[in-house]
């Protein structure tokens, strides 16, 4: 019986990780917002042969992920080893669901687009001009209040950033449902109508890319769903509740009680296993740090830390000493938002190399041991 267990247990395991996919990229494309102030202001995709792109949005020094694949586009977070979840979205989240919420969550836009008689040349590829706008699917007549958008776009190319632009126009605009647009190919250049000379996002770059992430889209979909629906449940049952009161006295008290059960009801269960050999291809946030004011709220020996380690007669110390010095600065850089530090993950990996170096302490050669007492004591 307890064999039979046993192996329940692991075909459920093994299942579950299963669903987990690595996706390697082959493309790295960058754009830019060019014409006005916001030089600081960018967007990397990386994009597979099967047109998964992983999307990278950097506005005013603020980065944002998001993954897109035949399923949809989702928000994600970056944590370690490459691997992405749905955790992590913070306000945008919120704010996002809530104005989703206030319109009419069954109201569907469709893409309106126009084929212009123009072209231009970027990065030495040829593109065609399209507007684009979108409304609701029924009320033809009735246009949004922004202007049309002047998108130019490679149709022959294979990699079909569409998919992106359809998934970013619902998250950003907090649209319920967006019928796709229809169109296909590589998007070179993108403005409002009326600025489109003056200020855009321009594709700077094309470069070749051996990137990849692990990503279990499905599941991302499924909880944010979940939390989606629930949120909603507990801010329409304040409403119900508070209905006897002022109309604005119910609206706070039920936005509240959402955000309260948003941070709330999906703690996860603690699960003790940092004394676990993680993965040996490990990656430090203070590697792939966004913007270099960050470097002052972190201690001073985390610009170049590993080229401060000093080397010991045990060749497996540098590594461990190197390991738990990085996840440290890390964990530094945890507090400020947004970030891309897996915080369990790094308490794990702190956790586990101040085991090994209580347990090894009386194994060291007396010299390893005053170096490594040395670098502990003397951080700042």
């Amino acid at each position: 019986m307890k064999k039979f267990i046993l192996i329940c247990f692991l075909t459920s395991f093994i299942l579950g990780i299963a669903q987990e996919k690595k996706v390697s990229f082959t493309k790295e494309l960058t754009y830019q917002m060019m014409g006005n102030q916001l030089s600081n202001s960018q967007v990397k995709m990386y994009v597979s042969n099967n047109n998964e792109f992983f999307t990278n949005v950097t506005f005013k020094d603020i980065p944002m992920y998001f993954f897109t694949d035949a399923l949809a586009t989702s928000p994600v977070s970056l944590e370690m080893n490459n691997r992405l979840t749905g955790e992590g979205m913070g306000k945008h989240f919120w704010s996002s669901i809530q104005s989703s919420y206030s319109e009419n969550p069954d109201k569907e836009y469709v893409f309106e687009t126009k084929k212009l008689n123009t072209k231009e040349t970027i990065l030495g590829i040829p593109c065609n001009h399209y507007l684009v706008n979108f409304k609701p699917k029924k009320d033809p007549q009735y246009t949004r209040k922004d202007d049309f958008l002047k998108v130019c776009i490679d149709e022959t190319s294979p990699y079909n950033s569409f998919t992106v632009f359809n998934g970013l126009v619902k998250q950003y605009l907090t649209i319920p449902r967006l019928e796709k647009s229809g169109l296909k190919g590589l998007i070179l250049k993108v403005a409002p109508e009326k600025d489109y000379d003056r200020e855009y996002l321009v594709m700077k770059s094309i470069a070749d890319s051996k990137d990849f992430i692990s990503v279990d889209h499905k599941k991302i979909i499924t909880d944010q769903q979940r939390r989606r629906d629930s949120i909603m449940l507990a801010y329409q049952k304040e409403l119900d509740e508070y209905n006897t009161a002022s109309a604005d006295s119910a609206i706070v008290a039920a936005d509240s009680a959402a955000v309260e059960f948003e941070e709330y009801s999906f703690v996860i269960d603690y699960v003790s296993d940092y004394k676990k050999k993680l993965s040996s291809e490990e990656g430090l946030a203070i590697h792939n740090i966004h913007n270099d004011k960050l470097w002052k709220g972190l201690p001073q020996h985390c610009a170049n830390f590993e080229k401060n380690i000093p080397q010991f007669k045990n060749k497996e110390l540098k590594e461990h000493l190197r390991n738990y010095t990085g996840q440290t600065c890390d964990m530094y850089l945890s507090q400020f938002e947004p970030h891309s530090v897996g915080i369990k993950a790094t308490l794990d990996e702190i956790r586990r190399e101040v085991l090994y170096f209580n347990e090894i302490q009386e194994k060291l050669d007396p010299t390893d041991k005053k170096k490594l007492n040395n670098y502990l004591n003397n951080l700042d």
